[in-house]
């Protein structure tokens, strides 16, 4: 199986591309500890340019990228005024209008575009870096979301720093920081912040919007079993991601330990795509099944005013079709429900692979604990970061939210990062 795993130098990361580089391209860097990113690389500019009609499509090779354009699809991208406005960055074509056989009746390239004469004597002008950079090729081998998978050693060792409760909030400099860490390793903390459901909910609205829930918007709780959950008592839990039961899962989720009189209860934190990848490397089978069989999880809770049930339906690694790249783990033990979307042939199979999953999910070496304490802020992906919790003793109250994913990727865009 096919995985468009990249890696790239932290030096540099996230540079804009000079006008003299290439499209951006993938290539393979290994490092000394064999960390594993995922990101685009740029290549040094080719100046050949070979390209030729096809039946039904054009063949481009550029920067050492082969690819091709079917010519409905040219014409529908066209970027001229009429087509496109480039104020709004909206689409002007009407493609329902556009022959689904169309075919140019001129074609040249010169050493930084593609000009295309359609049969009417529209025009169309692309660069070649453009094309490159959104061809299908060119998106199979790169990653829509930069990132670094780790295990507890390489997490301690990046010394990824905490943001300033004070500068967070007035320097956009420090949320970027924060954003680029939060994107890379899939957690990001806030010190400093002070001990109160309100600060708590001043420091999230910096990121990104509040998602209510049946929970409501900020939940402040300690372990008094006021809702149907575990999470409501002095338990141990087990990694897993929250709200696996909604169709579409909670992005992120906030936590803030407002007081701990007591013993115990340190966090536990597992990146869900290092365990993926160590699954796709041993066992791409496995791998493939997890990505492909969907199942349902379930979350019905019957506990004095609250009368909710809620059923998410998914696989339990959710990838990009076109390069295999994960953007999503539900994976909650707790909440999965009766299986009876797999047919019998491939039940067994099935558990084979998820045991192979929690295996990895549960090494020692992958796991990092972390004490909340009042101040310190965390913010977890929970598209991507399984967490859970030893037991403890005393009153320990918390508070936290979730978050929209979208404005949160959106904050971090406007502040220039890929994301």
């Amino acid at each position: 199986m096919s995985l468009a795993r990249v890696f790239f130098r932290l030096h540099g990361y996230l540079q804009p591309i000079s006008k003299t580089q290439a499209p951006l391209v993938s290539r393979l860097i290994r490092t000394q500890n064999e960390v594993r990113y995922w990101q685009y690389t740029a290549a040094p500019q080719s100046t050949s340019c070979h390209w030729q009609l096809q039946e039904e499509c054009l063949e481009l090779s550029y920067g050492g990228l082969v690819m091709h354009f079917d010519y409905v699809w040219l014409r529908d991208h066209c970027r001229s005024a009429s087509c496109y406005n480039s104020k709004t960055n909206q689409r002007n074509l009407d493609t329902s209008h556009v022959e689904l056989n169309i075919c140019p009746a001129n074609t040249r390239v010169d050493d930084e575009n593609l000009f295309l004469t359609w049969p009417d004597g529209h025009v169309t002008k692309y660069s070649l870096s453009w094309l490159a950079q959104n061809s299908y090729e060119g998106q199979k081998q790169s990653a829509m979301q930069p990132r670094i998978i780790w295990n507890s050693d390489i997490y301690a060792n990046a010394k990824v720093p905490s943001a300033n409760w004070d500068k967070f909030m007035t320097c956009d400099d420090e949320l970027k920081k924060f954003l680029r860490n939060f994107l890379l390793y899939g957690i990001a903390f806030v010190e400093g912040v002070p001990p109160t459901v309100e600060a708590t909910e001043t420091v999230t609205q910096r990121v990104s919007l509040i998602r209510e829930t049946m929970y409501g918007k900020m939940w402040n709780f300690t372990s008094d079993f006021s809702r149907g959950d575990t999470a409501y008592t002095k338990l141990a839990l087990d990694r897993h991601t929250d709200t696996s039961y909604f169709q579409e899962p909670c992005g992120i989720q906030v936590f803030h330990c407002l007081k701990h009189e007591g013993t115990g209860g340190r966090t536990l934190l597992v990146d869900g795509f290092y365990s993926a990848d160590q699954v796709l490397q041993k066992t791409p089978d496995n791998f493939e099944l997890l990505a492909r069989v969907p199942i349902k999880h379930e979350y019905i809770e019957n506990v004095s005013d609250h009368r909710n049930h809620m059923i998410g339906i998914g696989p339990v690694l959710n990838v990009y079709p076109w390069n295999n790249e994960v953007f999503m783990i539900r994976y909650n033990n707790y909440d999965r429900a009766v299986i009876n979307t797999i047919p019998h042939d491939v039940v067994k199979r099935w558990y084979v692979a998820h045991r192979e999953l929690t295996t990895e999910m549960r090494k020692p070496e992958n796991e990092l604990w972390v004490k909340l304490k009042p101040g310190k802020v965390l913010f977890i992906d929970n598209w991507r970061v399984m967490h859970g919790r030893e037991s403890f003793t005393g009153l320990r109250q918390l508070c936290g939210c979730y978050l929209t994913r979208d404005d949160a990727l959106n904050t971090a865009r406007s502040l220039g990062l890929q994301a």
